[in-house]
C-alpha cells in the first residue's frame, strides 16, 4: 500500500507518494482537473494506494475523481491537521508531504483516529441544494410580501383585514383591481407570483425524494414538521448513524453553547453556530409552530425558560431540544409521542 498526500487549492493540487516504509517516492504539481490528476493515477500504475486531503470547497472534485476510480479516498478535518495549518513554514509540498505521512500512521494505527469530514454522494447532494434553494426562494417571497406592505403603507393604500394573507389569489386580485395605475405595485406583484410558483415547483420536485427511507414519515408524525421540511432535515443529515449520540448531532449543526473552562469553574456561553445554518433555521421554525399546536415537554421546556431567557433565548434552547427528539426519533425508530 501506498499513501498519497494532497495539497487541494483551486488551479493546482500537490501531491505526495509515501511508501509503505515511509519514505517519500514522489511530488509533483498537477492541475486539479481530471485531466491534471490523471497524472496521479498513471504514475501509480497497478500499485495499491489511497489518498487524503484537507477539506475545503475544492477538495469535492478531487475526491469525486479518485472515489469514481474505486480509490479510497479520505477528506480530513482541518482541525486534526493542526501540524499543517499552524504551521509557520507553509509551502504546498511540505503541506501535501505531511497530510501523507499522517495519512500512512492513521491507516497503520500508530497515531489516534483522525477526524473524516463527511462527503456525500452526488445525490445526497442535489437535494441538500434543492432544498437550500426551496429556502432562498421562500426568503424572497418574504422580503417581497414585506415590501409590498410597506409600498402599501407609503402611498395610503389601506389593505382590507379579509386580504392580508398576500399568498392568498384573492387578496392579490383585489390588489390588481384596487390599484391598476399604480405601476410599480403591479410589478412587485407580478414579482411576488412568479416567486411562488417558482417555490411550488421546487416543492413538488422535493415532495418526490424519499431520502432515508421511512425516515421522513416519522419525522412527519412529530407536530411541526411538514413532509416538505422533513425531507429538509434528512438532506442535512443524510444517516443519523453517523452521529453518536444527540449531543454529536447537536454540534455537528452548531447548537451546543461555547463552554469556558478556567480555574476550575466552568461557564456556558452562546450557541456556537457552527455548521449549516439552514437546520438551525429550519429547527426554530418548526420549535416555534411545535410550540403554539402541541404540549408536549419541548413546549413546558419552552415556557419554564421563557421567562428568565427571552423569547429569542428560549427558542433557540427549545430548538436544541428538539432536535435531540429528532435523533431520538430516528435513532429507535419510532414515533413522536408529547409525554
Amino acid at each position: 500500500m501506498r499513501y498519497i498526500g494532497l495539497d487541494v487549492h483551486k488551479k493546482n493540487t500537490t501531491a505526495c507518494v509515501i511508501s509503505a516504509g515511509g519514505k517519500v517516492l514522489k511530488e509533483m504539481e498537477v492541475p486539479s482537473s481530471a485531466d491534471g490528476l490523471a497524472a496521479i493515477r498513471d504514475f501509480m500504475g497497478n500499485h495499491e494506494y489511497c489518498v487524503m486531503m484537507e477539506s475545503s470547497t475544492y477538495a469535492y472534485p478531487v475526491y469525486r475523481y479518485f472515489d469514481d476510480l474505486g480509490i479510497q479516498a479520505h477528506v480530513v478535518h482541518a482541525r486534526s491537521l493542526k501540524v499543517v495549518t499552524d504551521s509557520t513554514k507553509k509551502t504546498d509540498k511540505k503541506d501535501a508531504r505531511t497530510i501523507g505521512i499522517m495519512l500512512r500512521l492513521w491507516k497503520k494505527k500508530e497515531i489516534d483516529e483522525l477526524k473524516m469530514s463527511f462527503i456525500p454522494t452526488r445525490e445526497q447532494c442535489e437535494l441538500k441544494d434543492i432544498c437550500r434553494y426551496r429556502e432562498e426562494v421562500s426568503a424572497k417571497i418574504g422580503d417581497e410580501s414585506r415590501r409590498i406592505r410597506s409600498h402599501l403603507e407609503r402611498n395610503c393604500q389601506p389593505l382590507p383585514y379579509v386580504f392580508s394573507d398576500l399568498k392568498t389569489r384573492i387578496a392579490r386580485e383585489y390588489i390588481r383591481k384596487a390599484w391598476p395605475e399604480d405601476l410599480t405595485l403591479q410589478r412587485r406583484l407580478n414579482m411576488f407570483e412568479e416567486l411562488l410558483t417558482e417555490r411550488d415547483s421546487v416543492a413538488k420536485n422535493i415532495g418526490f425524494r424519499m431520502p432515508g427511507g421511512n425516515n421522513v414519515g416519522l419525522l412527519e408524525k412529530i407536530v411541526g414538521v411538514g413532509r416538505q421540511t422533513a425531507i429538509q432535515i434528512m438532506s442535512m443529515i443524510i444517516d443519523i448513524d453517523r452521529f453518536d449520540d444527540p449531543e454529536k448531532l447537536c454540534a455537528y449543526f452548531g447548537m451546543v453553547p461555547r463552554v469556558h473552562d478556567s480555574g476550575g469553574k466552568e461557564r456556558r456561553g452562546r450557541m456556537t453556530k457552527e455548521g449549516d445554518k439552514m437546520m438551525r433555521m429550519i429547527m426554530e421554525r418548526v420549535t416555534l409552530t411545535h410550540i403554539q399546536y402541541c404540549d408536549s415537554a419541548i413546549t413546558r421546556y419552552y415556557n419554564r425558560k421563557l421567562p428568565e431567557m427571552g423569547v429569542k433565548k428560549a427558542l433557540i434552547t427549545a430548538s436544541r431540544k428538539m432536535q435531540m427528539v429528532i435523533y431520538a426519533t430516528l435513532k429507535i425508530q419510532r414515533p413522536f409521542r408529547t409525554t
